[in-house]
């Protein structure tokens, strides 16, 4: 686990609210999401051809003074700084705080670092947020403060205590499930902030900086590392020492246990739907592979029941998982034995996780998870793959 500076004070922070509990029943309709078209962000059509374009927000008046709402659902979620030009008309380069390599989409969610010939090679599961201030020195003096109302999860305060650095894990209850916010590379953390602790939106958590274990971030990037994540398994550490790797550190709260949404793409599925759900947001994900695993209640389930497209029932010998190419479970649809070949329900009972599905396009274009890998014209899973469907069904 992660040792905290000395100087940190042990006085509790106290929240003057509680939780965001949604009181909603768990069966409900979905919002209904109209189909729109996706233009370009800016100027930056060349670089990410697909990504949407934010809708400029209005400022709001709020507390007696007018302040830029992140989101029509401003009042439970927001950007964590006080940098908000996402929702400007400005260029995304005023919001996004690029790698040396100086590329914009560096910044960004998703397949968008090292490029090569024939593609980006490395995963970013979050977004660099450019900061707005900076000290004599050149260092960033931006607060970062809590996305949503929540309770403090986990406080890493020490800066080589991950590749993260200094970092912070919030839980939220919000749209109709557990949403994580992890805030990174952080100077130094709010005095007496402490895992335990109910936080408000918009409290301060720390203070923007360029911390980390595995490698040096130059003042002029530093930034911070924001993730909207989910959690995989709620056994991770069980699941750890199973495998023979011990108590890992930083607990459930690891990041190879915290799985990321894309916060850009989130953010704008809000503007444009106000009152949808987590559920809502997951099905609009593309599916890159689907797999066969054998029936069992795992975490998952628990955890974010709007997957499971169909309830599991005695005939159900297997549950086919539908999975975005980085590994986001978009939907989990229970098969009877009925529906499966000989072959199939034969590797099941050797351990293994037959495909049923493979997008050509999705991991062609995104092959950097290595979630899949192709030989003779076939896809299949990985190692590495199927790692991560133990992980998520133990």
């Amino acid at each position: 686990m992660c040792v905290s500076p000395a100087s940190r004070s042990s006085k509790k922070i106290v929240s003057k609210k509680k939780i965001l509990i949604s009181k909603k029943a768990a069966v409900r309709k979905p919002v209904e999401i109209k189909k729109t078209v996706q233009t370009p962000m800016g100027e930056m059509a060349d670089l990410v051809p697909t990504r949407p374009k934010l809708e400029p927000v209005m400022p709001v008046e709020k507390h007696g003074q007018l302040v830029l709402a992140a989101t029509p659902a401003f009042t439970d979620f927001d950007l964590p700084t006080d940098n908000k030009l996402l929702f400007s008309s400005q260029h995304a380069a005023a919001f996004f705080q690029p790698t040396f390599s100086g590329r914009v989409i560096s910044a960004m969610f998703g397949y968008v670092r090292d490029p090569g010939a024939k593609g980006y090679k490395r995963f970013h599961e979050g977004i660099d947020i450019r900061p707005m201030e900076r000290d004599d020195d050149g260092e960033p003096v931006d607060d970062v403060r809590c996305a949503a109302s929540g309770v403090v999860r986990y406080v890493c305060g020490d800066a080589d205590g991950s590749n993260y650095g200094k970092y912070i894990v919030v839980e939220h209850s919000l749209f109709g499930a557990k949403v994580y916010t992890l805030y990174a590379h952080l100077a130094s953390v709010q005095d007496g902030l402490e895992a335990g602790d109910e936080v408000d939106k918009g409290q301060r958590l720390g203070r923007m900086g360029r911390t980390s274990s595995e490698f040096e971030i130059d003042p002029e990037r530093a930034h911070l590392h924001f993730e909207v994540d989910l959690m995989l398994n709620r056994h991770y550490i069980a699941w750890s020492e199973k495998c023979g790797d011990g108590e890992p550190k930083h607990g459930l709260y690891n990041g190879a246990n915290l799985l990321g949404i894309d916060p850009v793409r989130f953010l704008l599925f809000l503007q444009r739907h106000p009152g949808a759900e987590l559920g809502d947001y997951t099905a609009t994900e593309r599916v890159a592979f689907r797999a066969l695993v054998p029936r069992r209640e795992f975490s998952w389930l628990r955890e974010y029941p709007f997957s499971l497209k169909k309830p599991i029932t005695e005939n159900t010998s297997a549950l086919e998982v539908a999975m975005t190419y980085y590994g986001l479970p978009v939907s989990i649809t229970p098969r009877s034995r009925k529906e499966l070949t000989s072959s199939q329900s034969q590797a099941l009972a050797n351990g293994s996780f037959p495909v049923t599905y493979a997008s050509e396009k999705e991991l062609s274009e995104n092959g950097c998870c290595k979630l899949m890998v192709q030989d003779g014209g076939s896809w299949s899973l990985s190692e590495k793959g199927a790692s991560h469907l133990r992980q998520l069904i133990f």
